[in-house]
């Protein structure tokens, strides 16, 4: 994996960790690092394999490191992560238990005849009882039971081991172990409710009060994602005076991450047990890495994955992998092919999973090239793709339009015999159907139904996406009920997908009415949904016909009724919009709700809320309204909402804190980072803070936010806002002046780039080049569209000269705040409520 590594990021610590050190050493007054509430500052980051060979490395570069507690999480970042390809490394391979004694032949025979009978045959029973002779009790059994548990899903089998072994133990011990085989097996089959019944049964029976017992029913809640159920049977356990022990702690540790609980509790859950003087294992370890991969937390999963080597723990193919999940997360691909290129130094070779997940973190940040180039890689080192592999090649291609490729996976997925599933189709599918191609969506849905591919939530939802998009409002509805007679159960990607199509089309009642609905069934909103709505009221409203607006809730029968009724009301053309598009209190108010239930919730804004809130204010009735908004989201978050009023606002002593703000933005990645200097400016030129959307502009040009912005005389804004764009160009027309009044001689032309609105419903319709020419109109600035690019404005450099030198032209380039005041004042609290009132 061929990549330059960047001075900035450390290989090696440049002293092996004294084992005095140890954070998983309990001294009597000290606290472990690992109890710290957030990442040590002075921890090194290291990836090899030992600290011996951590010493011998005094020439690799040093690491600025992380900022102990950062103020912007992951969860700001513009991108969104709807697969992560490492949940295949969850379920890493188990030490061998050296108390388990290995299945006897008998035991296997038995297996190999059971495998070949019908589930609830009496053939079952009789096999068993001609076994029995050879079997032992309970070793065999249980042996039996766990086999079962890996290679056959079919409940019936266990239950029939475990209820005819379990008349042949002699005491209690015996049943608790056969118990402990049959909720464990049970488990891997996916069937958690059979296991309870069978862990209460033994509950009260006597034989399964055991830490055995408790910690197999934990691993079968954890292995179904039920994290809450898991908890609370750990919770009973240490009620009823059981000591939880290595097993009881991974596998409730293991539970947490699978079930997306906050990875601080599985983080709580580890310091507890390290004051129980237990000791982690690798299981620990990992199952604590996946917790924090699952919502990108760089920073801890860093501390834990260098705390292995504290702890003189091995880190495997699993540990990598992990690990190299939250580094493509956090946007830091080059510290992931880094990690992946010490790999095999340390006894570990990347594997087919390890190269999938760099990939898939290469395409979520459009670098397709790279990742295209990874696949090259792999073929080169042998490594045989699988399904993974080939769907998210798919998902490149379907992104860049390389269609004739796409053809030819296709092909290699036949020859392979790999055949299609459910993700293949629906990237298929998502893809064809962005580009218009709904001929071919229409034979990919007939060729699901003919391979007996069913049909996910996500299909739905992408098909009903789609169409709505392409303004085919009566296809999605027949979407919506083909998935209702389906009988699969909405999500929140469904509800999303709905909600966001109401939104865009100004439907603002119908969305609100939607996710009320949806958490009143128990589905959590994600931030997706959330920025659908609140982006929603920052946009026109639509007059709608009195009975498309929803009554009562109806449960999901009438919430189907007013999911069929709006698309009928989108069919019909809907309404006009509202001629007036401010936005009154009430709607801010109702804004202002939606961003509190988030928080609420414990869903994390990320960068378009911030966008879809800033346009949103942005449309308020005044100034004033706008501020007060302003005002009252500082209380939510006092770090972005506060700079931006403060930069609202022409406080002085506010730039202290932007610049802050900037720099963590340099943590993120671009997509995001533009993002948020665009809504920023934007509200700020539009309330007529002209200066200071300049210094904002300016100050993402150089943290280098938007790409090939601005050269000498050459200004490309097709990345930018209006906002931005507009006070970038008085900018360059400054710095152009500075040029020309210096003595230098323009070019034979300048030219500004605006883009033309290739990727709008009408070509050419492109709304910044619309606002650039109006403001070259504005200040008279001698720019025309150039004859065969409807998206650049070019003006000779004579003429530009000569305009730049005239007495009037500076006045008009400088930009000035229409508010500007010394400091932020002190108390702003009595306000804060008014808009309340």
């Amino acid at each position: 994996m061929a990549s330059s590594t960047p001075t900035h990021y450390c290989i090696n610590p440049t002293k092996p960790y004294p084992s005095s050190q140890s954070p998983l050493q309990k001294p009597p007054k000290t606290t472990p690092k690992l109890l710290a509430a957030s990442p040590s500052p002075s921890l090194s980051s290291s990836f090899t394999g030992s600290s011996t060979a951590a010493a011998s490395s005094s020439s690799s570069p040093h690491v600025p490191q992380p900022r102990s507690s950062p103020l912007l999480g992951p969860e700001f970042r513009r991108a969104r992560t709807t697969r992560v390809i490492s949940k295949r490394n969850t379920n890493s391979p188990k030490p061998p238990n050296p108390s388990c004694r290995a299945a006897s032949p008998a035991a296997r025979d038995c297996l190999a005849v059971m495998s070949r009978t019908a589930a609830d045959s009496p053939a079952l029973t009789t096999a068993l009882r001609s076994f029995q002779p050879r079997l032992s009790v309970p070793e065999d059994y249980c042996s039996i039971l766990h086999d079962l548990g890996d290679r056959d899903k079919c409940p019936s089998k266990a239950a029939e081991v475990f209820h005819f072994s379990m008349t042949l133990t002699r005491n209690m011990t015996e049943k608790g172990k056969l118990l402990t085989a049959a909720i464990s097996s049970l488990g891997k089959m996916g069937f958690h409710e059979l296991a309870r019944e069978v862990f209460d049964t033994g509950l009260r029976e006597g034989y399964g009060n055991t830490v055995y017992a408790f910690s197999a029913l934990i691993s079968a809640y954890a292995r179904n994602g039920m994290s809450s159920e898991a908890v609370a049977v750990f919770e009973s356990m240490k009620a009823r005076g059981l000591r939880p022990n290595n097993v009881s702690y991974n596998a409730v540790i293991d539970a947490c991450g699978k079930g997306g609980t906050d990875p601080m509790i599985s983080m709580g859950l580890f310091r507890e047990m390290l004051w129980n003087g237990l000791r982690p294992d690798r299981k620990t370890f990992n199952s604590l890495l996946a917790g924090f991969s699952r919502v990108g937390h760089f920073d801890h999963a860093r501390m834990l994955f260098d705390e292995m080597i504290f702890s003189g723990i091995g880190r495997d193919i699993y540990t990598y992998n992990t690990f190299i999940d939250v580094v493509c997360k956090s946007g830091n691909m080059e510290l992931a092919v880094q990690v992946v290129s010490l790999m095999p130094a340390n006894g570990v070779r990347p594997n087919v999973v390890t190269y999938s997940t760099v990939i898939d973190g290469y395409s979520k940040l459009g670098r397709f090239d790279e990742a295209l180039n990874l696949f090259e890689e792999m073929k080169s080192l042998g490594i045989q793709f699988d399904r993974v592999c080939y769907n998210t090649l798919l998902s490149i291609y379907m992104k860049t339009g390389r269609y004739q490729e796409i053809a030819r996976v296709c092909n290699e997925l036949e020859m392979l015999a790999i055949e299609k599933d459910t993700f293949t189709y629906n990237s298929l599918i998502n893809g064809y159907g962005k580009q218009g191609r709904f001929d071919v969506v229409s034979c990919l849905m007939q060729e699901m139904r003919q391979r007996k591919v069913p049909p996910s939530v996500l299909t739905y939802s992408t098909l009903i996406d789609i169409y709505s998009k392409a303004g085919m409002y009566g296809d999605a509805a027949n979407v919506f009920l083909e998935f209702h007679e389906s009988g699969l159960k909405p999500d929140v990607v469904l509800y999303s997908s709905f909600i966001d199509t109401l939104s865009k089309n100004g439907l603002v009642d119908f969305a609100v009415c939607f996710l009320n609905d949806m958490m009143k069934m128990g589905i959590k909103p994600n931030v997706v949904t959330y920025n659908a709505v609140i982006d929603a009221f920052g946009k026109s409203r639509i007059s709608v016909e009195e009975d498309g607006v929803r009554q009562d809730s109806g449960g999901r029968e009438g919430c189907g009724n007013q999911i069929l009724k709006a698309f009928g009301q989108l069919a019909k053309g809907i309404g006009a919009p509202v001629a007036d598009e401010t936005r009154t209190s009430e709607e801010m108010l109702c804004i202002l709700d939606l961003f509190q239930k988030m928080i609420q919730q414990g869903v994390k804004p990320n960068v378009v809320t911030f966008s879809a809130i800033l346009n949103a204010c942005s449309r308020c009735n005044s100034f004033e309204d706008a501020s007060l908004f302003s005002e009252q989201l500082c209380l939510f978050d006092n770090f972005i909402y506060g700079v931006t009023h403060g930069l609202l606002m022409g406080y002085r002593d506010v730039w202290i804190q932007a610049r802050s703000l900037f720099d963590e933005l340099r943590r993120m990645d671009r997509p995001t980072s533009s993002a948020f200097y665009n809504a920023l400016t934007d509200v700020l030129w539009h309330f007529e803070q002209r200066l200071g959307a300049q210094k904002v502009v300016l100050e993402g040009v150089q943290r280098q936010v938007w790409e090939n912005t601005c050269s000498e005389f050459s200004l490309d804004l097709h990345l930018m806002s209006s906002g931005a764009a507009q006070a970038m160009v008085h900018a360059w027309l400054l710095r152009i002046r500075s040029i020309v009044f210096s003595g230098c001689k323009l070019p034979e032309f300048v030219s500004i780039l605006t883009g033309w609105g290739k990727h709008s419903k009408v070509a050419g319709s492109s709304t910044l080049r619309r606002v650039i020419e109006a403001l070259l109109n504005t200040i008279g600035a001698p720019f025309q569209l150039e004859r065969f690019n409807m998206g650049r404005f070019v003006s000779p450099g004579a003429v530009v000269s000569a305009w730049l030198m005239e007495s009037g032209t500076i006045n008009i380039l400088l930009l000035h705040d229409k508010r500007s005041q010394q400091a932020i004042p002190v108390n702003l609290l009595p306000r804060l409520h008014s808009l309340q009132l």
